[in-house]
């Protein structure tokens, strides 16, 4: 792992937080890979395989509640770190971890985390604080959706989406709208009219499986709180 890459990591509000001494001891078990586009990182049911991070790029953790049906539950973008769930519990794997595009990501393995926890049980404490910063995020999501107009919804995951998406590709966020319909909760239909009432704004540019933001400022202000429907 360079240092730059060191650097990179510290910025993540979870890792950035921890004492530099942790901080230390957790990256020196990581094992840095360079991964291609689409690479499955780990599936759905697969057992615990320890603790991860994207160095550069972008992973998808994606679930399957329904057959036939795909939801995109989080974007982790570079410096941001996932897998903590099953490390904690020991249970499988409840998504699959995909890579959009290119990535260069760091595995902390199972059996170096739990022996280091096993010496240093704040460890497991540590790691903890990175569940529950997911846990909240997914239930400021939820009570988004339950509240707010979905034109307001759809700005703000839209929003959020490239923001995570920023390293590996600026402005640009490569979604299917069928995945980008169920992170919303809106029918397919639905969505394609208001993400065409955006393009019409000139606030976004449509294509295959990919949307570019142009407006940036504008998308901002139509996650407002205050935006109509």
């Amino acid at each position: 792992m360079t240092p730059a890459e060191r650097e990179t990591l510290s910025k993540d509000r979870w890792f950035g937080a921890l004492p530099p001494e942790r901080q230390a001891l957790l990256l020196d078990i990581g094992h840095v890979r360079a991964v291609r586009d689409r690479a499955l990182l780990y599936g759905v049911g697969d057992e615990p395989d320890g603790l991860w991070a994207v160095l550069q790029g972008e992973v998808r953790l994606v679930s399957y509640p329904a057959v036939g049906m795909e939801l995109v539950g989080l974007i982790v973008g570079t410096g941001g770190w996932f897998g903590e769930l099953s490390v904690l519990d020991g249970g499988p794997r409840p998504h699959d971890a995909i890579c959009f595009g290119p990535a260069r990501v760091v595995n902390l393995p199972m059996d170096e985390v739990s022996r280091l926890a096993a010496a240093r049980p704040e460890i497991y404490r540590d790691i903890a604080l990175l569940g529950c910063a997911h846990q909240r995020g997914a239930l400021a999501v939820v009570g988004q959706s339950l509240a707010q107009p979905v034109r307001v919804r759809l700005a703000r995951t839209l929003a959020a989406s490239v923001r995570a998406a920023a390293d590996a590709s600026p402005g640009v966020l490569r979604i299917r709208q069928e995945d980008l319909a169920v992170m919303v909760g809106v029918s397919r239909q639905t969505l394609n009219k208001l993400l065409k009432s955006l393009e019409r704004a000139g606030i976004v540019e449509l294509s295959y499986a990919q949307i570019t933001i142009r407006d940036p400022a504008a998308l901002r202000a139509a996650g407002h709180p205050k935006a109509r429907d």
